[in-house]
């Protein structure tokens, strides 16, 4: 049986233009193991206070915010983009680099769709994406849908 799509390719192109699409897409942003705490100390609060202003909840069993109601990430903003791009957490790190986007090459190009740097810049290779694969499952970041 042949390996991942992107092993017989020698991995894939990614770079982040920071555009901001991935950030505009509803639902949760996992702030699993010490993404919290990075994110909290990047924007000067306490874990607690962090908590509390951005009313982190538990969704899938990890620490989440979800804004809800179709909004965009509490941390995009319109005009600069990523607000915590230096501490953001696992989820957002680790993109698109998903189980689900990188399953299969079909969900990697509709995926690509969506973002703009899917297809450009560095080639990363095989065992790079890997390591994303298991930095999301040891940080806990529930699959998403397939692609």
């Amino acid at each position: 049986m042949p390996g991942p799509f992107y092993r017989q390719s020698s991995g894939l192109r990614f770079e982040c233009t920071r555009c901001g699409r991935c950030c505009s897409k509803p639902g949760p942003v996992y702030f699993s193991g010490g993404d919290l705490e990075r994110a909290a100390r990047f924007l000067k609060l306490t874990p607690a206070e962090f908590r509390r202003r951005y009313r982190v909840a538990t969704v899938d069993g990890v620490p989440a915010i979800d804004p809800g109601d179709d909004s965009p990430c509490t941390f995009l903003d319109p005009e600069t983009g990523c607000t915590i791009y230096d501490a953001r957490p696992t989820q957002c790190r680790t993109f698109p680099f998903w189980p689900e986007v990188v399953r299969r090459r079909r969900s990697w190009e509709k995926a690509a769709r969506d973002c703009e740097g899917i297809g450009r810049g560095p080639r990363h290779r095989p065992e790079e994406i890997e390591q994303a694969l298991i930095e999301c499952e040891v940080m806990r970041v529930p699959e998403g849908e397939p692609w």
